[in-house]
């Protein structure tokens, strides 16, 4: 196959590839921005990275609210950490709010991704006030922010369709392993140098950065600590794949429970084909009850990559059950090409 998609993201290459081995024609439009054109047998669809003709406008903006979506996933009996948004410039309301919340908390924008601007388990009015304020530096005073309860537990992502098709992934926040002789820094250099020489999998470069000194600070760390032999040592709070979280496929031990609740997020948003979920609990193979999980935001454009490659366990081609449902009339023809023959295209 002629590798003209050799440039795009790595989550468009592998929806774009599903589509290639089912026979339905690929034109890239604009590769920068990932629109590409697809055909089949009439049918054709002009798609924006992995939204289509399929994903109404108005729930993938609605979704990507995290504030909305907290207020309408707690409206539909889907159990959210309790908070609320405001205007960054009200800092005085925010900590206000703090006060009321009484536990450590959560400080993000409403309109954000991977990560970026997310600061955890805030315990101190400080610790507030600086957060909202690195946001207004990078986003200005009239940014939208949410003031949340963190809610401490193991961070999952939940893919599912409204067919039932679901993929489950574990992220853990990254992290690099002592040796009991190099630094940390040196352990970070190391570790991103294995993960991208080659690149087998979806993991990403470990970031470096403010926030990841100021967390090992927080454990009395810095980047010239030197950790023990196999003592674990966490470098963020959060789990971000793209910030040099660890993903781990655990798609064969959930609960149905869990993807129940997947699908009662589906049913919250009217017309949504399918959803990446962030799904907080620590009884993840449990039945799930309203105190054991929260829901802390979805994605309307999940990730594939990390699902298709994950650093440990199976892959799960989540591409397929997008693609079954943009082109049903294709469904048929999905198993022609193997995944392993897949995988070795990327």
């Amino acid at each position: 196959m002629e590798n003209i998609y050799k440039d795009l993201h790595s989550n468009q290459k592998i929806f774009i590839y599903e589509m290639l081995r089912r026979g339905i024609n690929v034109e890239i439009i604009d590769a920068e921005r990932e629109i590409i054109k697809a055909s089949y047998n009439g049918h054709d669809e002009l798609i924006c990275d992995r939204d289509s003709s399929i994903m109404p406008y108005n729930v993938s903006i609605l979704a990507g609210d995290k504030g909305f979506t907290k207020k309408n996933l707690m409206m539909n009996g889907v159990s959210v950490p309790i908070g609320e948004t405001f205007l960054a410039k009200d800092i005085e309301y925010i900590k206000q709010a703090f006060k009321v919340l009484d536990c450590p908390v959560v400080i993000k924008p409403v309109f954000g991704s991977h990560g970026y601007d997310v600061y955890t388990d805030l315990q101190t009015e400080e610790e507030v006030e600086n957060a909202v304020n690195n946001i207004i530096m990078h986003r200005g005073d009239l940014t939208k922010i949410i003031i949340e309860e963190y809610f401490k537990a193991n961070e999952y992502r939940v893919f599912v369709t409204r067919n039932g098709d679901y993929a489950v992934l574990l992220r853990d926040p990254a992290h690099i392993y002592g040796d009991g002789i190099n630094t940390i820094e040196y352990l970070i250099k190391k570790e991103n140098y294995n993960r991208m020489n080659p690149r087998t999998n979806a993991l990403c470069e470990i970031l470096v950065d403010d926030e990841l000194i100021k967390y090992l600070s927080k454990s009395g760390l810095t980047l010239q600590s030197i950790p023990k032999n196999g003592e674990k040592v966490y470098l963020r709070p959060n789990s971000n794949v793209a910030m040099g979280g660890i993903c781990e496929d655990y798609t064969d031990k959930v609960h149905p429970s869990v993807i129940n609740i997947g699908l009662k997020v589906l049913k919250a948003f009217p017309g949504l084909p399918y959803v990446g979920i962030d799904f907080m609990t620590n009884q993840i193979e449990e039945k799930q009850t309203d105190d054991s999980y929260r829901i802390i935001e979805i994605n309307t454009v999940p990730g594939v990559h990390m699902h298709f490659r994950p650093a440990i366990g199976k892959s799960r081609n989540i591409a397929k059950y997008m693609v079954d449902m943009i082109y049903p009339e294709t469904i048929a023809k999905k198993e022609e090409i193997s995944d392993e023959k897949f995988i070795k295209r990327l």
